[in-house]
């Protein structure tokens, strides 16, 4: 790191200016999604830790998360800070912590500067960095997390500070004289009492946590949000017909066995899974995967309901003989309630919140009751059949009812795809649209009269197909090109020492947009970046920027789109201008002549 001052008025400006590897990127102070932040301290010895202004970084895709957008330093970055000019004189200390991290791997950097602030020093506009200090000086610094020192002498400078850094053996003497030291190291261990709006509904023992958890897991089988579900229950209760001869009720009473077998299965299965993995109550379905599970899924019930094809084994229209029917009612259960689950927080909270702080035996029980109420309707069911004639008789109305049901379970499908991140709803919208082609196709061609040989094959076919078209959406994507929002201040600096890419574009440009859509397209733009080093510079024009019109008159137009390529070294000064529109053969053409070929 290299450290500069320069006189501004009254007050001294310090610059600290730090070389960020090629090929390295440190995560931004404010990161956004993910990353380490950049956090740098500076202190005068014995006195208050100082404001830093921390200059915003350019946004792209992380290169580990695929789908968190983040903020990073690349290049030459400069941070600043401000003192009065009663510290000319005074030793300073830097501290430094960031996250240096390339496409491969990751670096922690920890490290401390000292010096001395010196007594003589240019003025702030003979600095070479005076623009991005002007820049940034109407931005509101960040000060470091330290912990407070009443009786620390008053700071100097203009900025407020509020908080005291400790002398600078500070730590050193604490775990001298057996003095805690936080181990987070942020300052942010907090001892709270919290206290709840409703105490009568708090959990405190096993035995409320069972009783209101089988009330919470009956409530669930009514509320609105899991009509849908409600409706897969009746459905499978309709489809037993009447209960008046022994057979029937033995159907009957099966069928609910089974059902609640699934559910029990399920809440079993949720314990086992969250409890050992150490995950909270509806975490487990944010995960995409799980998700796009789901929304498959429902999907193809609705397709089943609808008549579009019999769903094999999970098949839920009344008035069907199924051909393993405990098969069918258990996975009816387990299906069911999976799709139930996540819309019950609203009732489980207060259960789980204190279920999830207790071993893992006490959380199963729990799960337990819960699952317990979700099927206890159909338990009292087996016990008691004739409570089965509050349903209504099967009858012409259950075809409409089917329909009714299908188009439910279509609703349910959109609103799991809204739960998807944006930039996968065409992806899955092309998956839906095949399993609607296979289903389509099964249902007209696989029928139960079609040749055993015929079935497999469109089985097997169909099955992958639609694993294939799920490993597609799942795949990970790639990190967006790293694009650079054009600055006066930076482009000078960085002219001659690294190839540029530059694009001028608007909001309002057609031709831009048509350009970035067929030629500077995410991919290509990529593979160029990887060949050529060169850096992606953004000339944003849908706002007035004065400078980037000298810039593009400097260019020789007053038009764009236009694309201009400038080389490192001498040759900066000619960069080579690629006007208006053009073709993916004639930029890949003057980038080797530009950049030379690689």
């Amino acid at each position: 790191m290299q450290v500069e001052f320069a006189r501004d008025g009254e007050n001294i400006v310090v610059a600290m200016r730090l070389a960020i590897p090629a090929g390295y990127h440190a995560y931004a102070h404010e990161s956004g999604d993910a990353g380490r932040p950049t956090v740098l301290d500076f202190a005068l010895e014995g006195g208050r830790m100082l404001p830093v202004w921390y200059p915003a970084g350019t946004m792209q895709r992380d290169f580990y998360d695929t789908e968190a957008t983040v903020f990073v330093y690349e290049g030459e970055v400069v941070f600043f800070s401000a003192l009065p000019v009663q510290a000319i004189g005074k030793p300073y200390t830097i501290g430094m912590s960031l996250l240096l991290c390339s496409n491969r791997r990751c670096l922690p950097v920890n490290q401390s500067f000292t010096g001395t602030v010196p007594q003589e020093m240019p003025l702030i506009s003979e600095a070479a960095w005076s623009g991005q200090w002007q820049k940034l000086n109407g931005n509101q610094p960040s000060l470091a997390h330290v912990p407070e020192t009443p009786d620390a002498p008053e700071a100097v400078g203009r900025a407020p500070v509020g908080r005291v850094a400790p002398p600078l053996s500070a730590a050193a003497a604490d775990a001298a004289s057996g003095h805690e030291i936080p181990a987070s190291g942020d300052g942010f261990d907090l001892q709270l009492t919290p206290r709840y709006a409703d105490a009568s509904v708090e959990i405190s023992s096993l035995g409320k946590a069972l009783l209101l958890g089988i009330l919470a897991g009956l409530l669930l089988n009514a509320m609105p949000c899991v009509l849908p579900v409600l409706t897969f229950k009746i459905s499978g209760l309709l489809l037993m017909g009447g209960i008046g001869d022994k057979n029937g009720l033995r159907r009957f009473r099966e069928h609910n066995i089974w059902f609640a077998a699934g559910v029990m299965t399920l809440f079993t299965g949720l314990a086992l899974v969250l409890g050992l993995a150490d995950l909270m109550w509806g975490q487990l379905y944010q995960n995409q995967g799980i998700l796009l599970f789901m929304l498959l899924i429902v999907f193809l019930m609705g397709l089943s309901m609808l008549g579009v094809f019999t769903l094999p084994v999970i098949d839920l229209k009344p008035g069907q003989n199924a051909k393993n029917p405990r098969v069918q009612s258990y996975l009816t259960g387990l299906v069911s309630t999976f799709l139930a689950t996540p819309c019950s927080g609203p009732l489980l909270g207060g259960v789980l919140g204190w279920a999830f702080t207790q071993p893992l035996v006490i959380l199963m029980v729990v799960f337990w009751a819960v699952g317990l109420g979700m099927a206890l309707p159909y338990l009292l069911f087996c016990l008691w059949p004739n409570m089965a004639r509050i349903l209504p008789r099967p009858g012409p109305w259950m075809q409409v009812f089917e329909r009714i049901v299908g188009f439910f379970l279509l609703g349910t499908a959109l609103y799991l795809l809204s739960i998807l991140p944006v930039e996968k709803h065409m992806q899955v919208l092309s998956v839906l649209l095949l399993v609607s082609f296979c289903a389509w196709f099964w249902g007209r061609y696989c029928g139960m009269d079609a040749p055993p040989f015929r079935r497999r094959l469109a089985g097997i076919a169909g099955i992958l197909l639609l694993c294939a078209a799920v490993v597609w959406v799942l795949r990970p994507v790639a990190p967006l090109p790293q694009w650079r929002d054009f600055s006066p201040e930076y482009f000078t600096s960085q002219l001659g020492k690294k190839p540029m890419l530059l694009e001028f574009t608007a909001d309002w440009c057609p031709n831009c947009k048509f350009m970035e859509a067929t030629v500077l397209t995410d991919e290509r733009l990529r593979a160029w970046q990887a060949r050529y080093g060169m850096e992606l510079v953004r000339v944003d024009l849908t706002d007035a920027n004065a400078y980037a019109v000298r810039l593009l008159q400097a260019l020789g137009s007053k038009s764009i789109p236009l694309t201009a390529l400038f080389a490192a070294g001498d040759g900066a000064s000619s960069p080579l201008v690629l006007r208006d529109v053009y073709g993916v053969e004639a930029l890949e053409q003057a980038l080797g002549e530009t950049f030379g070929g690689k």
